[in-house]
């Protein structure tokens, strides 16, 4: 009987033709390690494969600082979105008191040129009774031509 022979996967095969009896253990005659020599193909795959990994790493680390610097800008503009909400609602509240004030400012200054409120000169009293003698004609027609002025229309402000 022969001893059985190992192939390089370490599977058991027969050589020739001879019968295995697996009930007797037969020691090979060397024992170690033997380093089997690598061919160049699988050289140039494994340096490939490392070559993408270095790249793979990098471009996970370019993202991850990416994504840091996106996000803070994010922060930036949302504090500097929320602050110009607040100055445009403040600008809102400061126009609508800037235009009231700007009419009244108007309405007074037209009332002042157009000496639209003024003391009467004259006043004529009336007696509350029917009876009372009536007002002339004359004391009236006086204070009307006193108290109007001819009004001087102008367009714009």
């Amino acid at each position: 009987m022969t001893r059985a022979v190992r192939d390089s996967k370490n599977n058991r095969y027969q050589q020739y033709s001879v019968q295995y009896n697996s009930s007797v253990h037969q020691n090979p005659i060397i024992d170690g390690y033997f380093p089997t020599h690598k061919t160049y193909k699988e050289m140039a795959i494994a340096r490939i494969n490392r070559t993408l990994c270095v790249f793979l790493a990098f471009f996970i680390m370019l993202s991850a600082v990416s994504y840091y610097f996106v996000t803070a800008n994010e922060i930036t503009l949302n504090k500097y979105r929320k602050q110009t909400l607040a100055l445009n609602d403040e600008n809102v509240e400061l126009q609508n008191k800037l235009d009231y004030l700007k009419s009244y400012y108007n309405v007074d200054k037209a009332m002042q040129k157009q000496h639209l409120l003024q003391k009467a000169n004259n006043v004529i009293e009336v007696k509350a009774s029917p009876a009372a003698a009536p007002v002339s004609k004359n004391a009236i027609d006086k204070v009307a031509q006193s108290a109007q002025k001819p009004v001087q229309w102008s367009i714009g402000f």
